[in-house]
């Protein structure tokens, strides 16, 4: 049931004189919709109201007086004896009263005794953070009765936006990379996108943890299993189809397509904090070979888009591609230089400290405006390494220059499936001169 049927049967309870039945679907009406003002106040009012003297204690005494003036019962009154009626009655009233006030100090203490006391008037939670204690069962529940009407399942990390409706977080926060508005009553919702903060509702926690343990133990087991799953670097990595990227090198993106602030969102909230670059192909969809890159930063703004502030880590090969929730993803296999030995190792020094000097005065000769902006893109040019195959992605400064090099991305391609940094080392020197030749 909805909130609105829990709302009129807890009337009608209330209507009944079932005081605590009625007070269950309120607090049950608070916990689905806990700013609806109306249901607070009936909750808070069924908490707190006492019982008004009996009226059937009245009703029998009065029937008692009738009885007595009845003609027809053949009881006619004396003027003594309508006297000494009047004194029982005097004396009746005080014993009335008693018996009234006893009943409202039983009532009162049956219901301190029966109900949690973190609901009373004034402990009842003027917040969604506020966690009462249910210490008495709010009747039987199914697990349909707390499902997420995006998901259709159990919620899981419920939260609550400001017009007032609960979902699973993930499943809010997927509707929002589509249409920054709820996706019931369509309020807009941009003032929770910059932050990405949403009011946790405790409630909805409390009582599917207390009446529904082994429904949210089988939640939770899906959960997990789900994240393991996005969690995995070698099979189903997700693939950010776009630009070339190159271990060590920064990557800044413009995040603003539904699939890809989905994929985004999913890096971070694993913990893994990364996934694949790859450039599109017509063909293909994507290249063979790609870069992962790591998160470092994500802005986020008030229409949903973010700014990514990502680095280059590893390469690898593309073995499967495949698709997810509207993303690209893929099997991947990670890839590195082949080491040598001897005198191929030393000439192979010669040949990196030869380039590296080469690459380091074409950048020097740029114009000043032009250097100052691939620094403000790129950072400064990395040092030489002593030992080019100290790193299994070859020298940090080979990505650096190939990065600000003026080559199309197919161009640069090839260099990133190169496992062989003698290879690479010429390729870059034949393109240094080249350029040279051009500028003189």
């Amino acid at each position: 049931m909805g909130f609105k049927a829990h709302f009129r049967k807890a009337q009608a309870l209330a209507t009944l004189g079932k005081v605590k039945e009625a007070l269950k679907e309120f607090l049950y009406c608070v916990s689905l919709d806990g700013k609806n003002k109306r249901a607070r106040s009936e909750a808070q009012r069924e908490n707190v109201e006492l019982p008004h003297c009996s009226n059937q204690e009245g009703t029998a005494a009065g029937e008692e007086s009738s009885s007595l003036a009845n003609p027809a019962q053949g009881k006619v009154s004396s003027e003594e004896d309508r006297e000494k009626n009047k004194e029982k009655d005097q004396k009746a009233a005080p014993t009335r009263t008693g018996k009234c006030q006893e009943k409202k100090r039983n009532r009162e203490t049956l219901e301190d005794s029966e109900l949690p006391k973190k609901i009373s008037r004034q402990d009842l939670p003027a917040e969604q953070g506020a966690k009462p204690d249910f210490g008495i069962p709010l009747g039987s529940f199914d697990a349909s009765d707390l499902e997420c009407s995006l998901c259709m399942r159990l919620f899981f990390e419920p939260v609550t936006t400001p017009c007032g409706h609960t979902f699973c977080l993930k499943c809010l926060e997927r509707c929002l990379d589509h249409n920054a508005k709820c996706p019931l009553c369509k309020d807009v919702l941009l003032q929770c996108l910059p932050s990405r903060k949403y009011s946790k509702n405790v409630i909805m926690e409390e009582l599917i943890a207390k009446f529904l343990p082994e429904e949210l133990k089988e939640r939770k087991r899906l959960y997990e299993e789900e994240m393991e799953e996005l969690s995995n670097l070698n099979n189903n990595v997700p693939i950010f189809v776009c630009t070339m990227a190159y271990p060590t090198v920064p990557c800044p993106l413009h995040i603003f397509e539904p699939c890809y602030r989905l994929m985004i969102r999913r890096c971070i909230e694993t913990g893994t904090r990364q996934f694949g670059m790859c450039l599109g192909d017509p063909v293909k969809g994507f290249a063979e070979y790609g870069c992962i890159l790591e998160i470092r930063n994500v802005q986020f703004f008030p229409d949903g888009r973010s700014v990514v502030d990502s680095i280059g880590k590893r390469r690898f090969k593309v073995l499967n591609q495949g698709q997810r929730d509207g993303y690209n993803t893929a099997d991947i296999e990670y890839i590195e230089d082949q080491k040598v030995q001897g005198d191929d190792c030393a000439e192979l020094v010669g040949l990196h400290n030869c380039v590296y000097e080469q690459a380091s005065s074409w950048f020097h000769s740029l114009k000043t405006s032009l250097k100052n902006r691939i620094l403000n893109h790129f950072g400064p040019m990395p040092q030489k390494d002593e030992d080019p195959q100290v790193n299994p992605n070859g020298p940090a400064w080979c990505w650096w220059i190939l990065a600000v090099l003026p080559l199309e991305s197919r161009a640069q391609l090839p260099f990133l499936a190169m496992r062989s940094l003698k290879d690479r080392l010429n390729g870059i020197r034949r393109i240094l001169a080249f350029i040279s030749r051009n500028q003189n």
